[in-house]
């Protein structure tokens, strides 16, 4: 999997550093703060993915760590509300394609419209930049997230057979066309 990330990563990468001021939102009439995520996070995102995973970190300290760091073409955003993270969302950026890394919202803040939220906010970002394609992988068991990316209008690409490390779960490819290249 990494070996695919670094030969897609390595391809054409941005500069200067994707810059992103962090907002005060309203969501559902609540507010929210949207801001980059930063190192100092890092407990708070992987207590995020324990809580969405089943006590379980899909993505290791050292893995957040190092996408954090990569300011020039990754960009993390978290959401927060009373000083606690409950959503993030990460994309790397080339000059032919953005990716979205992750995508993770707790229990008890899902079915509120914040994954779609972070979602159309990338899918805008990508937008802005030369890509000409969004891409992401959903585990195939995860229906609710498959049903949102369509919605967003992600089409089905091919299934990468035993994906996931830890359980060896399939993982769809999904693509959303951002613009037609010549």
């Amino acid at each position: 999997m990494w070996k695919k990330f670094r030969q897609w990563y390595n391809n054409e990468t941005m500069t200067p550093p994707l810059s992103f001021t962090a907002q005060e939102i309203s969501l559902g009439g609540k507010p929210f703060t949207l801001r980059r995520a930063t190192e100092a996070d890092l407990d708070e995102l992987l207590e995020v993915e324990r809580h969405c995973y089943a006590g379980t970190t899909p993505w290791d300290r050292t893995s957040f760590t190092n996408e954090l760091r990569k300011v020039n073409d990754t960009l993390y955003l978290v959401l927060i509300t009373h000083d606690t993270i409950i959503a993030f969302i990460g994309c790397w950026f080339t000059t032919h394609e953005s990716h979205i890394t992750n995508l993770a919202v707790e229990p008890d803040y899902q079915n509120a419209g914040i994954g779609r939220f972070l979602m159309t906010w990338m899918i805008r970002q990508s937008q802005e930049l030369p890509s000409a394609k969004l891409t992401l992988e959903v585990r195939v068991s995860n229906e609710p997230a498959k049903h949102l990316y369509r919605k967003l209008g992600f089409q089905d690409g091919n299934i990468k057979k035993a994906y996931y490390v830890a359980d060896n779960e399939d993982a769809l490819n999904m693509l959303l066309t951002l613009r037609t290249t010549p």
